[in-house]
């Protein structure tokens, strides 16, 4: 799955493929961090509801419940900005940037349904 994952140079260059499909192996040594740390992340980001995996390649059982090999943009996203490390740093700019310059070309359209996810404003 070489063709599917993102790639962080030394230098700073973030390389991202059409459709990133990259299994928690392929996420820890992204950001450099630890196998255990980017699974924990993970789960902890599918318990929150926030994203899932890609059911459509695999899955493994865990404690009854299937968990899928392989994840997609979303998930790195969600997971480099619960991560410190120094590739994460760079990933969370390399995001901030691609949303700036998309915000000056054109306007987003932002869909609230935070009504239906039972969040309250503070």
């Amino acid at each position: 799955m070489e063709n599917r994952r993102i790639i962080i140079s030394d230098d700073g260059m973030v390389i991202v493929s059409d459709e990133v499909k990259m299994n928690i192996g392929e996420i820890a040594d992204l950001f450099g961090i630890y196998y255990r740390t980017a699974k924990q992340h993970i789960r902890s980001i599918e318990k929150a509801g926030i994203t899932t995996g890609d059911n459509t390649m695999g899955g493994s059982v865990e404690r009854m419940k299937v968990y899928p090999d392989y994840y997609g943009l979303e998930m790195i996203i969600a997971i480099a900005f619960r991560v410190q490390s120094p590739k994460a740093v760079v990933f969370r700019k390399w995001i901030q940037e691609k949303i700036v310059s998309r915000i000056g070309r054109k306007s987003i359209r932002l869909i609230e349904d935070w009504r239906d996810q039972n969040f309250s404003l503070n």
